[in-house]
């Protein structure tokens, strides 16, 4: 009987400690205290472009171009249509991106 008696008190502990709720240990941070920033800073506008559809009519779109505060210089590339003649004497144009 002492046995059973004492396994009884056991399990009434442990479930005593198990639905007992538990206190939150968190530490608390100093706010003043922060790591550097792993994304960059980036300066946002918003463009509106008109865009033509093929029927003729116009419409404005509206986004938001996104740009990091260090931008490299755009490269001067142009678009440009080169005529080639074939060996048997059919014209071709190709359009070729060319870079300064």
């Amino acid at each position: 009987m002492k046995i059973q008696s004492t396994f009884l008190a056991a399990a009434a502990v442990l479930g005593a400690v198990l639905t007992m709720p538990h206190q939150a240990q968190a530490l608390i941070a100093n706010p003043a205290v922060s790591a550097p920033s792993v994304t960059q800073d980036v300066a946002c506008r918003t463009v509106r472009e008109r865009v033509v559809r093929p029927g003729g009519r116009v419409i404005y779109r509206t986004s938001r171009v996104c740009t990091p505060t260090f931008v490299r210089p755009a490269a001067r590339c142009s678009t440009v249509r080169e005529r080639i003649v074939r060996p048997n004497g059919t014209i071709v144009f190709k359009t070729v991106r060319r870079c300064r």
